[in-house]
C-alpha cells in the first residue's frame, strides 16, 4: 500500500506578512522634527501606542499644527490606517500625496502603499500597475518591501517565473536577503525551473548563519528543496537536502518524514524505519507524525514482517480512533466559544496592532491542535481586528461614562462663575483705577512743582514730618515757660539743634528722593495705561463665560450621541471578526479530522489486506 505523502503547506506561503506591520509610512527611520506636536505623535508611535498616535495626529491636523510635516503626517496617518485595515481611507490619503508639490520620495512611498492596498483587496492588476510606478528606493527596508510585495503579486497572478525575475532585480541587504532568496527559489520551483530553484535554495541551505531565525530559514530552504526533489522522483538528492535540516529545529518532524520516504522510494525500507520510528517516539499531533504511524507498518509489510506490520497497523488505528474522539471534543469546544473567551482575556492590554503575547492554550481541548492556525497570517490579522475592536469598544464605553464627568465639570465651572462673578463685578464697580490715577497725577504734580521750586520738605517722609510736628509742639511748650526758668535756654538750644539736624538730613536725601520719585512715576505710567484694557477684558469675560457653558452642554450631548451610534457598529464588526476566527479554527480542526479519517481508512484497509495475505500464506495453511 502507498500512503499519501504529506507536503507541509508552510513551505509555499509567501512572506509578505513579515513586512506588513514592520514599517509604517512616514516613521520608518529617524527624522528631524520641526513641529512639537509631530514629535509627540512620533513618541506615541514608537511606543507602539498607535491609537493615541492616530488621535493626536488627527487633532494636530485639524488645528493646523503641523506646518513643517504636512506630507509626512499624511503618509504616517495613511500607514497607520493601513495597519488597522482601513483600506479605503488609507487609499484616499495616499492618492492625495501624488500631486506635483509632493517630494519624489514621498510620492514613491505613496505608490508603494497603494500597491499594497490593491494587493490586499485582490486587485492584482491594479497593484502591479501601482508597483511599476515606484522608483527603486534607496532605503533598504523599502527595497525589501518592494521586492516581497512584487513577488507576491506576480505569484498571486500565477506568473511565478516573473516573480523570480522580479526578486532577482530587486535585492535587499541584511537578514531580508535570505527571505527574498527563499521566495525566489520557491517561485523558480513553482515556475518549473527545477535547476535554478535548486541552485538558489541550495546556496541558502548551506549558508553559515549566526541567528536562530536564519537557521530556521536555512532549514526551511533545505526542506522545500528536499520535498520538491522527492516529488520529482529524485529521492537520492532529496535525502541529502533533508539530512541538512536540524533535528532540534521547527521543521524536524517534516524532515524526518521526508527522509523516510526518500529511503522508501529507493527501496531501503529498513533505513526508512529509523526516522519514522523516531517520529512515533515524539507522540506528536503534527500531520507528519500522524502519517508516520501509517508509514511504519507499511515499511514492515514491505520488508515481509507481517506480524509487526499488523501490530503497528492496529496501534495506528487505535491512535487514529483516540485522536478522532479528541478532535470531535475539540470541535465541540470551539463551537461553544471557549477559544474566543480565552483570546478575549487579552482585551485589557494596550492596543498597538499585533498580538503581543498569545494566551496559554493548555486549558482547552482544542489548544494542542491550533498551534499552526494561531501562527497563520490570516488568523493573526483577524485576531488583531478582534482585539482592536474590543479595545475601541471598551475605550468608547469609558468615554461614554466620562460624558457625565464632563457635565459635572461644566456644572462646577458654572457654580464657580456664579460665586466669583459678583466679587469681580463689585471690584469693577469700585473703580479703583480712578483713585490710582488721581494719586499718580498728584505725584506727577508734586514732581513738576519741585522742578519749578525745589522744596526738600515736600519730599520728606512721614516719619520726618512727624518729628517736625513734634518739634513744633516742643517749641510751643517752651514759649509758654517763663524766661527765668533755669533750663529753658538749654532746652530751646537743644530743640533748635534737633531741627537743624532734621533739616540737614532732609536736604541731604533730597536728590536721591527726587530721582526715586521720577523712577516710580515712569514705572507706574505704563501700568496705568493697561488698566482700562484689563478692565475691558474682565467685563468681556463676564459676558462670554455664560455663553460658553451652553455650548459645552450641546457638545457633550453630541459626543454622547455619536458614541452611542458607533457602539452597535463596532459590536457588529467584532462579531464578524469573531465569526471569521471561529471559521478559521473550525476549518483547521475539520481538515485535521478529515486527514485522520483518511489515515484510519487506509490503516483499516491495509490491516484487512495484511490479514488476508497472512491467511493465504503457506505457513498459515500448514498450521493445524
Amino acid at each position: 500500500m502507498v500512503t499519501r505523502l504529506y507536503i507541509p503547506r508552510r513551505l509555499l506561503v509567501p512572506v509578505l506578512a513579515l513586512l506588513s506591520g514592520a514599517v509604517i509610512a512616514g516613521a520608518d527611520r529617524p527624522q528631524r522634527v520641526q513641529d512639537l506636536h509631530y514629535g509627540e505623535v512620533l513618541f506615541h508611535f514608537y511606543q507602539d501606542d498607535y491609537f493615541t498616535a492616530i488621535s493626536h495626529l488627527m487633532a494636530a491636523q485639524k488645528q493646523s499644527l503641523l506646518p513643517h510635516h504636512r506630507d509626512e503626517a499624511e503618509l504616517l496617518l495613511g500607514g497607520l490606517q493601513l495597519s488597522y485595515g482601513m483600506l479605503a481611507p488609507a487609499e484616499r490619503r495616499f492618492t492625495r500625496l501624488l500631486g506635483e508639490d509632493t517630494s519624489p520620495e514621498l510620492r514613491n512611498r505613496a505608490w508603494l502603499y497603494l500597491a499594497r492596498i490593491a494587493y490586499q483587496r485582490g486587485l492584482h492588476d491594479k497593484a502591479l500597475e501601482a508597483l511599476q510606478r515606484v522608483d527603486k528606493p534607496d532605503d533598504p527596508d523599502n527595497r525589501a518591501q518592494l521586492a516581497v510585495l512584487g513577488a507576491n503579486i506576480y505569484m498571486a497572478m500565477g506568473r511565478d517565473g516573473e516573480a523570480a525575475a522580479w526578486l532577482e532585480q530587486h535585492k535587499a541587504g541584511g537578514d531580508m536577503a535570505a527571505y527574498l532568496r527563499i521566495n525566489k527559489g520557491i517561485a523558480q520551483l513553482r515556475a518549473g525551473d527545477i535547476e535554478a530553484g535548486r541552485k538558489t535554495l541550495d546556496a541558502l541551505g548551506q549558508a553559515r548563519v549566526d541567528s536562530e531565525e536564519l537557521r530556521a530559514l536555512r532549514d526551511r530552504a533545505n526542506l522545500a528543496l528536499g520535498y520538491r526533489l522527492l516529488r520529482a522522483g529524485e529521492p537520492e538528492q532529496a535525502h541529502a537536502y533533508l539530512g541538512r535540516v536540524r533535528l532540534r529545529g521547527p521543521f524536524m518532524q517534516e524532515a524526518l518524514l521526508g527522509a523516510g520516504w526518500a529511503d522508501a522510494e529507493r527501496g531501503n525500507f529498513e533505513a526508512a524505519l529509523t526516522p519514522w520510528l523516531k517520529l512515533l517516539e515524539l507522540d506528536s499531533r503534527q500531520p507528519a507524525a500522524q502519517e508516520a504511524r501509517l508509514a511504519v507498518p507499511y515499511s514492515f509489510a514491505r520488508l515481509g514482517d507481517r506480524e509487526r506490520a499488523l501490530y503497528f497497523y492496529e496501534q495506528a488505528i487505535a491512535y487514529y480512533d483516540s485522536e478522532q474522539q479528541k478532535l470531535d471534543r475539540a470541535i465541540a469546544d470551539i463551537a461553544s466559544g471557549s477559544l474566543l473567551d480565552l483570546l478575549g482575556q487579552a482585551d485589557s492590554l494596550e492596543s498597538g496592532g499585533w498580538l503581543k503575547q498569545l494566551p496559554a492554550l493548555d486549558d482547552i481541548p482544542s489548544g494542542a491542535y491550533l498551534v499552526d492556525v494561531l501562527s497563520q497570517h490570516a488568523f493573526q490579522e483577524n485576531l488583531k481586528d478582534y482585539r482592536d475592536l474590543g479595545f475601541l469598544q471598551a475605550f468608547l464605553k469609558r468615554r461614554l461614562a466620562d460624558t457625565a464627568l464632563f457635565e459635572d465639570m461644566v456644572d462646577a465651572r458654572r457654580e464657580a462663575y456664579g460665586a466669583r462673578a459678583p466679587q469681580v463685578r463689585e471690584y469693577l464697580d469700585e473703580d479703583r483705577a480712578t483713585t490710582l490715577r488721581a494719586r499718580w497725577q498728584a505725584l506727577k504734580d508734586t514732581l513738576a512743582a519741585q522742578d519749578r521750586h525745589p522744596d526738600p520738605l515736600a519730599l520728606a517722609s512721614g516719619r520726618e514730618l512727624a518729628q517736625l510736628a513734634r518739634l513744633d509742639k516742643v517749641e510751643a511748650t517752651l514759649a509758654a515757660i517763663p524766661d527765668n526758668h533755669p533750663r529753658k535756654a538749654a532746652l530751646r538750644d537743644k530743640a533748635r539743634w534737633l531741627r537743624g539736624v532734621l533739616y540737614w538730613q532732609v536736604q541731604d536725601d533730597y536728590p536721591q528722593r527726587l530721582w526715586a520719585l521720577r523712577k516710580q512715576i515712569s514705572e507706574v505710567e505704563p501700568l496705568l495705561a493697561g488698566i482700562d484694557a484689563h478692565r475691558a477684558r474682565l467685563e468681556q469675560a463676564l459676558e462670554d463665560v455664560p455663553r460658553g457653558f451652553a455650548g459645552y452642554r450641546q457638545r457633550i450631548d453630541a459626543l454622547r450621541a455619536r458614541i452611542r451610534s458607533l457602539l452597535p457598529a463596532i459590536h457588529q464588526a467584532r462579531e464578524q471578526a469573531s465569526r471569521q476566527i471561529h471559521r478559521l479554527a473550525m476549518a483547521e480542526l475539520e481538515a485535521r479530522r478529515q486527514r485522520l479519517v483518511s489515515y484510519r481508512a487506509q490503516a483499516r484497509y491495509a490491516l484487512a489486506r495484511s490479514y488476508d495475505q497472512l491467511a493465504a500464506s503457506p505457513a498459515a495453511e500448514a498450521r493445524p
